[in-house]
């Protein structure tokens, strides 16, 4: 859906956050730093109500706390999926080396090592590390 409300292109489906909160579809959007762009979508309509209508009720709140946070200059971007790889590189749990591969060190996401930018950073220092300690060593 989120595909669809795009464009079908790279663009990001968008709605400004008042519209948002209040179920209402945004005719114009503020300008936005995303380069592919932006379409307006009913983004109110695209996510799960259970998400959206916390969202809704969220934004609100948020901003009876903070003067000037809910406000129609403001663009929702959406709807972002994050998945984690579906497979799993071997490798040796104490040396994070491949078992078989000389030298191959599976890291991050891919590898299925991490599920996101902040473990697979974690992930990569941690074989680095051990890449460090296996040359320190010869």
């Amino acid at each position: 859906m989120a595909w669809e409300a795009g464009g079908k292109t790279q663009a990001a489906p968008a709605q400004r956050m008042v519209d948002f909160s209040n179920g209402k579809f945004s005719n114009t959007l503020n300008d936005c730093s995303y380069i592919p762009g932006i379409n307006s979508a009913p983004l109110h309509e695209l996510l799960p109500s259970m998400i959206g209508n916390r969202l809704q009720v969220g934004f609100k709140a948020f901003g009876g706390k903070m003067n000037g946070y809910f406000t129609n200059e403001a663009n929702i971007l959406g709807v972002e999926s994050r998945t984690s790889s579906p497979v799993r590189i071997p490798r040796d749990e104490s040396l994070l080396s491949h078992p078989q591969i000389t030298n191959l060190y599976p890291c991050g996401e891919g590898a299925g090592y991490a599920g996101g930018i902040i473990s697979a950073a974690i992930d990569g220092i941690n074989c680095v590390d051990a890449i460090s300690t296996k040359l320190n060593n010869l």
